[in-house]
């Protein structure tokens, strides 16, 4: 069934032959009482589990291990489930069966290439022990054997010596290169199952000059681009024009988000409250956030005050803001986490949490992988003031212009640099409120525009409210 795209996949990775044999299939079988789909047994009989495709965010479960589930549909139907693959806590699989108790039937929609599910394996609440979503697979339902080879590949990438990541939403005709360089995929869809193709994985690959992949999720705006040699990578994205960072690398590149910045120093906390009234003042908003009955309910909820900034963040950000972009927490939610954080704000593919602490100056950062700790990623006001504005400039109605700067270099920004005559502290305190912090905020042009420098990103945008602002077009000269 796709036995053959499975050894294509295999041949970008290693060699590690698959100790399954069809006796073992057959056992397996005999003891679940279900037949296992054509497409699952090519897989184990081509993967061994400890292949290193799988050591990314989806581990093969060993044969061996693979047990039922059982989860209710709505009210009416229990929908029998088989996972093969697990990432911490959450797995996927297919639908064996489901039953259907008013009238008391049995059926299976499609035994040889079933419907996949989202399903945690391993719950720890009430909720989790219910969940069952057939669009988190991981965003659209799909059959198993497509899932498989969009998975696969995607984890094949990942796997690479090389591996690059590219923004799709700002790489200039990305989908028109891509066909370009790297026209193949493993899953060819029939024509006349066209229209109603969903696609959860978009993998892509090449083998001349060079063997490499592209995979990426439909719902992350992040493309990977994997192969044996940073050098490849490297000729390929000058070929294709593409500004990228680094995930991995063997020849020494610094590598994006590798590890946290240095922990900042502790310093007091200063009131953003100037920094957001401007803010409001620039985006046009009266800047009306959480009432003081509120603000006051969580403080007493908590047994102490929320830090100065965060009270300021939550009274000046309308709720409307609160998922333009990250998503904000509202004061209703927030409460202290087992070791006492508060976890305010999720990044909006929920790869981070942010978190506060009270009678503290310190920001945290956690990855959403279930196992990482809280690190201390900078201070509250400046990340806040920061944050806010992200807020403001991500809103579609508030129609501002948010474009980041081409060809940015640090050393624009020091004293003789070519931003530096046009950029200004806001209130008089965002320079102070930058230390101890990767973001820093700019105002130019008599507070018609506003600068965000991101140090870790290396990365200057500006937000303005008209396009053809002189500044603009001042700021857009500087890379000729």
């Amino acid at each position: 069934m796709i036995s053959e795209e499975l050894k294509k996949i295999k041949s970008f990775g290693s060699s590690m032959e698959s100790s399954v044999t069809p006796e073992d299939i057959a056992d397996k079988e005999k003891e679940l009482g279900v037949m296992l789909p054509q497409a699952l047994q090519e897989l184990y009989l081509t993967f061994h589990p400890n292949d290193p495709a799988f050591t990314e965010k989806g581990n093969l479960i060993p044969l061996e291990e693979l047990k039922i589930y059982k989860r209710v549909y709505w009210t009416d139907t229990i929908i029998t489930i088989l996972p093969f693959c697990q990432h911490e806590r959450y797995g996927y699989g297919f639908e064996v069966s489901r039953y259907h108790k008013s009238k008391d039937i049995m059926s299976r929609n499609d035994p040889e290439d079933p419907q996949m599910w989202g399903l945690y394996v391993l719950p720890e609440t009430r909720r989790e022990e219910k969940h069952l979503e057939g669009r988190e697979v991981p965003c659209n339902q799909s059959k198993l054997s497509q899932w498989i080879m969009e998975w696969l590949g995607y984890q094949q990438t990942m796997a690479q010596p090389s591996v690059a990541a590219v923004n799709k939403d700002k790489a200039e005709s990305y989908w028109k290169k891509m066909r370009e360089h790297l026209p193949n995929t493993f899953y060819h869809v029939p024509p006349e199952q066209l229209s109603s193709h969903r696609t959860n994985f978009s993998v892509n690959f090449v083998e001349e000059p060079s063997r490499i992949l592209c995979g990426s999720i439909l719902y992350s705006e992040m493309a990977y681009f994997g192969g044996r040699t940073d050098e490849e990578l490297e000729q390929l994205m000058k070929q294709m024009g593409f500004k990228y960072i680094w995930m991995k690398s063997q020849d020494g590149h610094p590598i994006f988000n590798s590890a946290p910045p240095q922990p900042p120093q502790e310093r007091e906390l200063k009131s953003i409250a100037p920094v957001l009234q401007f803010l409001c003042k620039f985006a046009g908003i009266e800047g009306k956030g959480a009432k003081e009955e509120s603000i006051e309910r969580a403080g007493a909820r908590l047994g102490a005050s929320l830090p100065l900034p965060l009270e300021e963040f939550y009274r000046y950000l309308p709720g409307r803001f609160y998922h333009s972009y990250n998503v904000v927490r509202p004061l209703s939610g927030l409460k202290q986490t087992k070791d006492g954080k508060l976890d305010f704000l999720t990044e909006n593919q929920a790869v981070y949490h942010w978190a506060a602490e009270l009678n503290s100056p310190f920001l945290y950062r956690r990855a959403n992988d279930g196992v990482g700790e809280w690190n201390a990623y900078g201070i509250l006001d400046g990340f806040l003031a920061a944050e806010f504005l992200w807020a403001l400039a991500c809103d579609e109605k508030l129609n501002l212009v948010l474009w980041e700067l081409p060809d940015f270099e640090p050393p624009m920004l020091s004293e003789g640099g070519k931003l530096s005559p046009y950029l200004y502290s806001i209130a008089g305190i965002t320079d102070q409120i930058a230390a101890g912090n990767t973001r820093r905020l700019y105002q130019a042009m008599d507070g018609q525009a506003v600068g965000l420098y991101d140090s870790e990103e290396c990365t200057f945008w500006f937000v303005t409210k008209d396009e053809t602002l002189p500044m603009v077009r001042r700021m857009q000269s500087l890379e000729n």
